[in-house]
């Protein structure tokens, strides 16, 4: 009949509307929030892609991930909104792409996978960013996808890339290597070299290096500086990333896949069931497990940042839904079902939006940092044209509209304590955090060395709505 849906198209048909109900939601936030979600690395990772075509260099550098500076230049010539924008095509594709594994492992409602990804707070608000984590969510579950429709070759392909948007996807290379040689892909195996292979070629013309990736590694196995802690960090704290809701229903998810491996026979998908669980709960162990690790060993910089379980949110999101799956189990009747799902669904949603612990708060999380403030306040203070700026923190070139990788407009922090003397007129903006810790650059070494002048200072509380907290303070001193 004409204008009659197809089944498939019928049954995928809510699940896109949800889809496409949240991605909006997502534009308009992009364009509403004032935040950069931190004022470090996603600055960095903007400014890396921002200033790309002029430095070509940027395309192959190990901290900021060649694949992600390919991916986001483009979009960062519109500035970091065009940036955001792209975030949130990422996250909606992530999103689409858990679906659609979702109805292949045969869970049911699986358009709550959609709803579990939006309704996790962090996933949401590093949308609004410069960071890794959306793009290196998207390759992953892509590559999941292609494994669970049966095409390990492509799904090898594809996940060969991982390592070039974030490190952890060497390791999640093993697992997928691990998967192949299970299943007796053999044909796939070569695949999980493509990536490697074609940016050592690129190595060889930027570096001389065909290894480059390892031998200008960006991460040193002991950094001190970043601390260390406990080893169930990353465990304890993951309401702050998905929701109080999606963490219950973790350990449920993982009940149910215990509960499938001791009872083969009854099984909801037997073919995909090695698949699900190498792919998608092993990359999850291996993934925060590594990341706990290496907080509690104090080693390759990891500094216990929650943001970096963002990359395996849509498989979180997968496991939550295995929980809703072994709840319904218990449930006699359709018509309890329906309320569990509606239930689930309306009690994920309301605990973000209602601000608590792990949800949104407008002042937090939506408005300017107090470090860009500072910035636009040291923007009007420094003269025009401005000599030559050298700083520590990522948020004054930012602020300033400076190109970073410009020896002639910009320098890091370091230089001043280089034996090399700093031409006269050459500005250094100290900083409370970066200055010292990133660069082992004190106040005391410029404060009363006669080779400076202070030129300006300025501070604003670091949270502007408990001003009785520490201050953020930038300070500017002149090269005699």
């Amino acid at each position: 009949m004409p204008g009659t849906l197809s089944p498939a198209l019928a049954a995928r048909r809510p699940a896109l509307l949800l889809l496409l109900f949240f991605f909006g939601v997502s534009v308009v936030f992009a364009f509403l929030s004032e935040s950069t979600y931190d004022t470090s690395d996603s600055l960095n990772h903007f400014l890396y892609a921002r200033y790309a075509f002029r430095h070509p260099a940027n395309f192959a550098e190990s901290w900021s991930k060649p694949l992600v500076v390919l991916v986001h230049a483009l979009p960062a010539q519109a500035g970091l909104r065009g940036v955001m924008l792209l975030q949130c095509v990422c996250a909606a594709v992530a999103a689409w792409l858990a679906f659609g594994v979702a109805r292949r492992l045969r869970l049911p409602w699986p358009a709550l996978v959609i709803l579990f990804i939006y309704a996790a707070p962090d996933y949401f608000r590093i949308q609004l960013s410069g960071m890794t984590e959306p793009l290196f969510s998207v390759v992953l579950m892509g590559s999941v996808a292609l494994a669970v429709a049966r095409r390990p070759v492509w799904a090898a392909v594809l996940v060969s890339w991982l390592p070039f948007v974030r490190s952890e996807g060497f390791l999640l290379l093993g697992v997928f290597g691990v998967y192949l040689l299970g299943a007796r892909q053999w044909r796939a195996l070569p695949g999980l070299l493509l990536g490697y292979v074609v940016y050592g070629v690129v190595g060889l013309f930027v570096y001389g290096d065909f290894w480059w990736v390892f031998t200008r590694n960006a991460y040193p196995l002991v950094a001190p500086q970043y601390g260390h802690g406990e080893l169930l960090h990353f465990v304890r704290n993951l309401p702050e990333v998905i929701g109080w809701v999606q963490f219950g229903l973790l350990g449920l998810g993982g009940a149910q896949m215990l509960w499938a491996w001791a009872q083969p026979l009854r099984r909801r998908e037997p073919r995909l069931f090695t698949t699900e669980l190498l792919l998608v709960y092993g990359s999850v162990v291996v993934f925060i497990g590594a990341h706990s690790v290496f907080w509690w060993k104090g080693i390759f910089a990891s500094y216990g940042l929650m943001r970096v379980v963002n990359g395996v949110v849509p498989l979180l999101a997968l496991v939550a839904l295995n929980g809703v799956y072994l709840l319904a189990g218990a449930l006699r009747t359709e018509r309890a079902r329906t309320r569990l799902r509606q239930g689930v669904a309306a009690v994920a949603v309301l605990v973000v939006l209602l601000g608590l612990r792990a949800g949104f708060r407008w002042n937090r999380d939506f408005t300017r940092f107090s470090d860009q403030l500072l910035a636009d306040k040291l923007a009007q203070a420094l003269p025009n044209p401005r000599p030559r700026v050298l700083y520590a923190h990522p948020v004054v070139p930012y602020g300033l509209h400076l190109d970073p990788f410009d020896a002639r407009q910009t320098g890091r922090m370091g230089e001043v304590r280089t034996t090399r003397p700093l031409p006269a007129g050459t500005l250094v903006v100290w900083d409370d955090w970066f200055a010292p810790t990133e660069y082992g650059v004190p106040l005391t070494l410029l404060q009363g060395n006669p080779q400076y002048r202070q030129r300006w200072r300025g501070a604003i509380p670091r949270n502007r709505f408990k001003p009785t907290t520490d201050s953020v303070r930038f300070i500017v001193f002149e090269r005699l």
